[in-house]
């Protein structure tokens, strides 16, 4: 878990998730958050994607906007909370969004306002 105790409650960019799109369910909570091991991270916890088949790739992206994100990688992650970097020296301000988007069909699936 992020060490978020540094951190001004107010300004900590998070959303919980429960939505359902193109068959499949995305559940949880995403925290855009500073991690105890240094940096900033996307922190999913208790994230759960069910019947849905294909490979996901998450970003950090300005109003869901693809062309103006950070490739965080693709979502291989073997327990339900896990956390992706952010390049160090990530001005993450301006980010308000995470999009995930199938890696084959480069479609967005879910975007997450957080």
């Amino acid at each position: 878990m992020p060490d978020m105790s540094g951190q001004d409650p107010s300004e900590i960019k998070m959303a919980t998730v429960d939505e359902e799109e193109k068959g499949a369910t995305f559940s949880g909570t995403v925290i855009l958050a500073i991690d105890a091991e240094g940096g900033e991270v996307v922190f999913f916890r208790d994230f759960l994607i069910e019947d849905y088949k294909g490979e996901l790739t998450a970003y950090l992206a300005t109003d869901g906007n693809i062309t103006k994100s950070i490739d965080l990688g693709p979502l291989k992650h073997k327990s339900d909370s896990f956390k992706l970097p952010i390049p160090l020296g990530t001005d993450t301000s301006p980010y308000n969004t995470v999009v995930l988007r199938d890696e084959k069909s480069k479609k967005k699936v879910v975007t997450i306002e957080l």
